[in-house]
């Protein structure tokens, strides 16, 4: 989730509190806004992207045989892959 989504869903549990509040002093019936802002609180703070995804030099790195030229620097990088997770890093590749 991107941060903007963050802000977005927690602004929206904040809301549903405040409605739950105003539900309970008036009829009693805002428990389930009450649930409802907490499950979004809680998918919020505990999503991988929340938190950030750690990289692991372990695993079964493979090159790609992919190789590009890094914008930024004019370096030549390698493309590995992980089929274990799925993820792509991105290594300054070896001179032959």
């Amino acid at each position: 989730m991107t941060r903007n989504g963050r802000i977005a869903a927690l602004v929206l549990a904040v809301a549903m509190v405040c409605g739950g509040v105003a539900l309970e002093g008036s009829t009693g019936g805002g428990a389930g806004l009450f649930v409802f802002a907490a499950l979004i609180v809680i998918g919020t703070v505990f999503d991988a992207g929340y938190r950030g995804r750690r990289r692991s030099p372990h695993g079964q790195w493979q090159r790609t045989g992919e190789r590009e030229i890094d914008h930024e620097t004019g370096a030549i990088i390698e493309v590995w892959y992980d089929p274990l997770t799925g993820e792509r890093r991105y290594e300054p590749a070896e001179r032959a």
